[in-house]
């Protein structure tokens, strides 16, 4: 097969300067709480100054580590609250928001795919 001319590059290297920092400060806040830092001390400890994007971006942050914890690791919600130093209602209410994310995005893309939908 003929190698492309984009073969070899990095995967980010058509990303956005404010998509890297995006990720760049997830992985920093995720770094962070792997450290024993709780979320809300590791999302301080982050500068971003655009408030939207800090806001963005904390979320997110919230929503991959509830994700990993409790998809992947198979933590309790007691338990990802004990390991983020965060009330146990804000797990439940960024897994319940996650969950309604995944829905919508489920019902567009099948949508797509159904003529007349």
């Amino acid at each position: 097969m003929e190698e492309k001319w984009y073969d070899g590059l990095s995967d980010d290297i058509f990303s956005t300067e404010e998509d890297k920092r995006y990720k760049e400060t997830v992985e920093k806040i995720r770094d962070a709480v792997k450290n024993g830092m709780g979320f809300d001390d590791a999302c301080a400890s982050v500068n971003i100054e655009d408030a939207g994007l800090k806001k963005i971006i904390i979320d997110d942050a919230l929503k991959v580590l509830i994700a990993d914890m409790y998809f992947m690791q198979k933590m309790s919600t007691d338990k990802i609250a004990a390991a983020l130093k965060i009330p146990i209602e804000r797990i439940t209410s960024a897994r319940e928001r996650m969950l309604e994310e995944i829905k919508e995005t489920a019902v567009k893309t099948f949508r797509r795919g159904v003529p007349n939908s």
